[in-house]
């Protein structure tokens, strides 16, 4: 059954009202709980352990370790409460990386990292021993994977293909069992090619997945709306927040993003001209499902009153359970969030700042 749950209120009362068919609305008080930084691992200068090079991704491990997909070193950190394993190097031999992209850490212990460069998803022992494809692809691997059971993942996997007479691009959004097919098909989006504007609604695309295979999408992170899917690919509800408009960006900012990807876009030989960037703000990112299998929604709009960075937390029938906010130790810090069964996780990315992983707990 398909449903759809709207929240009319402002954030600062903590009061929502939730429709329910009906004339009259339910109150609700919404808890609302801090975030704090229990550590963090990462140093601003040092040897090859403690200093990252940059951020790609990041994970628990069903041991409670940490990992980190390190791009510029071509390496994945594995830190385990003070102690710091390198797995994987730069090489085009086998388990060794090109340009790798995303990593998760399957419930059986077992880590993959996906390289576009090898067109490949390579799969790992927890000591860095290389078990060989998890699958190879054609031309693109997930930039984002999520484990699903105990040895499937949930993910989106970009495609080119030639139809009747245009070249079609996609994007499947679905659950991946050991193969680069599709098990299960949540969403797709096709454009035909030529298509400039397919880089700007890729970047307004976002998703997680639980452990269970339920799948979050959000086709336009610039509102307040998230897909809900079953493991077994039907849409079962709606998140929405109405009471949220969407936040327009100034002429100044949409030229100069036009400019730096212009300017990037030199490199892409697949780039035909005619890039015009989304003329809103992104207003949230899903940062994951926690271990209750609630999705945590990070709210990216300039406008809250809460000062850091603020979470709705909704469980997997749309309703909302309670709030969380995370004070930003640099105001103007640049921060990921990463939430799964496991914990929360923190990665400072700012390109003026040292690259680090926060770890990060609700307070009681």
């Amino acid at each position: 059954m398909k449903f759809q749950i709207s929240i009319a209120a402002t954030i600062s009362s903590l009061l929502f009202f939730i429709s329910c068919g009906t004339d009259q609305a339910n109150v609700i008080l919404i808890p609302h709980f801090e975030l704090v930084s229990t550590g963090s691992y990462g140093v601003e200068m040092g040897d090859s352990l403690n200093m990252i090079g940059s951020i790609a991704d990041l994970c628990y491990h069903p041991d409670g370790s940490v990992l980190i997909l390190d791009r510029a070193a071509m390496l994945v950190r594995r830190v385990n409460q003070g102690e710091v394993t390198l797995l994987s190097r730069a090489g085009e031999g086998p388990g060794e990386m090109i340009f790798p992209q995303s990593l998760c850490c399957l419930q059986n212990g077992n880590i993959l990292v996906a390289d576009e460069g090898k067109r490949e998803v390579m799969e790992f022992s927890i000591t860095g021993d290389y078990l060989g494809s998890y699958f190879n692809t054609e031309r693109y691997v997930p930039h984002r994977m999520f484990p699903v059971d105990s040895s499937s993942i949930a993910g989106a996997i970009l495609d080119l293909r030639m139809g009747e007479d245009q070249i079609l691009f996609a994007v499947n959004f679905a659950r991946f069992d050991g193969n680069s097919t599709p098990s299960v098909l949540f969403n797709r989006r096709v454009w035909e090619w030529p298509a400039p504007e397919l880089y700007t609604e890729i970047e307004m695309m976002h998703y997680v997945a639980a452990p269970d295979g339920t799948f979050y999408l959000t086709m336009d992170n610039t509102e307040y709306s998230v897909s809900i899917y079953s493991a077994t690919g039907e849409l079962t509800a709606t998140i929405h927040r109405s009471d949220l408009p969407r936040i327009a960006k100034t002429e100044e900012e949409i030229e100069e993003e036009t400019a730096l990807f212009e300017e990037r876009a030199v490199e892409d030989q697949a780039y035909t001209g005619g890039y015009e960037p989304c003329t809103y703000h992104s207003m949230i990112s899903l940062a994951g499902v926690d271990a209750d299998g609630n999705l945590w929604i990070e709210r990216l709009d300039s406008d809250q009153e809460t000062e850091g960075c603020l979470f709705d937390v909704w469980d997997s029938t749309g309703n909302m359970v309670y709030t969380a906010s995370f004070q930003e130790p640099e105001a103007s810090s640049d921060i990921l969030f990463h939430v799964d069964q496991y914990g929360i996780l923190a990665s400072v990315v700012d390109p003026d700042l040292f690259p680090r992983v926060l770890f990060l707990e609700l307070e009681d």
